[in-house]
């Protein structure tokens, strides 16, 4: 009988648990993009000689090279097309890069790469094209200053159509064994008199 009780008691701790997680989670602010020829996934946007990403609440551009700043007059629409003040400037896209890997990529409409200017932020069209890159980054962290929004998130495993942080069924399972061990359930195996 204690042993159910620990277990219900241990799985109702579980449940409150996950769901306080998934409700405090932070989401990303920024866009992240899934590439449907391949399987990549990047959130950074790589220009000819700056990193970029899409704000997630406004649609802006946040230039994240050095100290992060927002292109004001840009806005990247549902379908990947930038605008900088008001008037079409290309295209967020993937495209293969010099090792061969599809990253994420300011595109003019002809596929060469948009140059930003250091001082002014304006854009402008480059002669580069993605190929000319190597070491190329998908990962915003790698560049975002506000480094604890990067913190990895707890390794996860689905209970119940929740995702619940793996070192809590292990919990569960342990307070199980516990209740298991001191009702003298061990007898057999070694334990217990």
């Amino acid at each position: 009988m204690q042993f159910r009780f620990t277990f219900a008691l241990a799985s109702a701790f579980v449940i409150v648990l996950a769901i306080c997680d998934s409700v405090l989670a932070q989401s990303d602010p920024w866009v992240t993009y899934a590439d449907s020829a391949s399987d990549s996934r990047c959130a950074l946007v790589n220009a000819s000689n700056a990193e970029l990403v899409v704000s997630a609440a406004t649609g802006q551009l946040i230039l994240v090279s050095g100290t992060d700043v927002t292109l004001q007059d840009t806005l990247v629409d549902a379908d990947g097309f930038v605008f900088f003040e008001g008037q079409p400037f290309g295209l967020i896209g993937f495209a293969e890069d010099g090792d061969g890997f599809r990253t994420l990529w300011w595109l003019t409409l002809t596929g060469t790469t948009v140059e930003v200017d250091p001082i002014t932020a304006v854009p402008s069209a480059s002669l580069d094209t993605p190929a000319d890159f190597a070491d190329v980054s998908c990962d915003a962290c790698d560049f975002w200053d506000d480094q604890s929004i990067c913190v990895p998130p707890p390794i996860t495993v689905p209970l119940c159509g929740i995702d619940v942080p793996v070192a809590l069924p292990m919990i569960v399972l342990g307070l199980g064994i516990m209740g298991f061990v001191q009702r003298g359930g061990c007898r057999g195996l070694g334990g217990g008199a």
